[in-house]
């Protein structure tokens, strides 16, 4: 028969997963280690301790149909998102160009800036004017 994990056992028998694992641990089920080592119930042993189980082949079915179903539409949205993959590449490529169109105007200004400030007549550092007493400061000098 099928291993099937500890919730899947739960949901299949219709019990609480602590159940399940009570069970296991007075010996009323035993559990198997699979390959990657996880532990798992076989569904013979749950159908010896709990009767028939609650899985039917409609819901089986049911959960295959759904799985097919879902095929078309991954198909539809893997389409949509490569092309707003594509429309945000565009996006993303305009204002790469508007940014440096941006900084090729700021190096223009800054060499201008340059000319105009190489062509001022150069100013001696102002002098500081004398500082003015007050009617009041006859004392000081």
């Amino acid at each position: 028969m099928a291993l099937v994990s500890v919730t899947e056992a739960a949901r299949l028998t219709g019990k609480n997963r602590a159940t399940i694992h009570r069970y296991i641990k007075q010996g009323k089920l035993s559990q198997i280690s699979d390959a990657t080592n996880t532990k798992k119930v076989d569904t013979s042993e749950l159908i010896r301790v709990f009767g028939s189980l609650n899985a039917t082949h409609a819901t089986l079915s049911q959960s295959d149909a759904m799985q097919h179903d879902a095929t078309p539409k991954t198909d539809q949205s893997v389409a949509l998102l490569q092309q707003k993959i594509a429309l945000l590449e565009q996006l993303l490529e305009s204002k790469n160009n508007e940014l440096q169109r941006q900084d090729e105007h700021i190096d223009s200004l800054k060499q201008a800036m340059l000319l105009i400030e190489s062509k001022l007549p150069a100013t001696p550092d102002p002098v500081a004017p004398a500082p003015t007493k007050k009617p009041w400061q006859f004392w000081k000098k």
